[in-house]
């Protein structure tokens, strides 16, 4: 795989135009499991230490917020694990609609998909310290994206041929892992705090 910027920036650009030719480009580019684990970590760690820095200079969390986000090692384990999550809701809802995706190919889209996302988190930041009105637009602009490219994604990963089906079976598995994750939350006693 062409890992020149200029090869990079084209994929991005594919990806965000065209979501299901950047995931043809992606699963065709034979990575082994070993560097698509390392494409996880990659994107993880970009993305926490964006977060954090935007933490840290721009931003005083409180509450349960704080809590999560104190430090970069419960950020690296949140993101990882979100990362995952979405991954195997992606190939194992996918598989249960009728889908022929994987599990490697799944988590190297989401992987990229983040990294895509790392992308916009940068440009938000840049708005935050320019133009703070404009970064609330970016980040609008940037959920539209991930939505776009997450379709697609799915998609092309399990040969589903309808943009619409594949965007409603995103929505509502991602309100049901919202609600079986807040239940499993529960359980464990952690509950958002009261006065934030």
């Amino acid at each position: 795989m062409d890992t020149s910027f200029a090869a990079l920036w084209g994929l991005v650009r594919e990806t965000v135009t065209d979501p299901r030719a950047g995931a043809r480009s992606i699963m065709a580019a034979g990575l082994t499991m070993h560097a698509r684990w390392l494409a996880l970590a990659l994107v993880v760690v970009l993305s926490v230490f964006l977060g954090q820095l935007t933490i840290r200079v721009l931003m005083a969390p409180s509450g349960m917020m704080a809590a999560v986000l104190s430090g970069p090692a419960s950020s690296i384990l949140l993101q990882a694990g979100v990362l995952l999550l979405m991954a195997i809701a992606a190939h194992q809802v996918g598989r249960m609609m009728g889908g022929h995706g994987n599990f490697p190919d799944a988590m190297l889209l989401i992987a990229c998909l983040q990294g895509v996302m790392v992308l916009v988190q940068a440009v938000q930041i840049v708005a935050l310290l320019l133009l703070p009105p404009l970064a609330g637009i970016v980040s609008l602009i940037g959920f539209g994206v991930f939505l776009w490219v997450l379709t697609g994604f799915v998609a092309e990963l399990h040969g589903f041929r309808s943009l619409l089906g594949v965007f409603g079976m995103v929505v509502v598995t991602a309100f049901g892992v919202a609600f079986l994750l807040a239940l499993f939350l529960a359980m464990l006693g952690i509950t958002p705090p009261e006065n934030v």
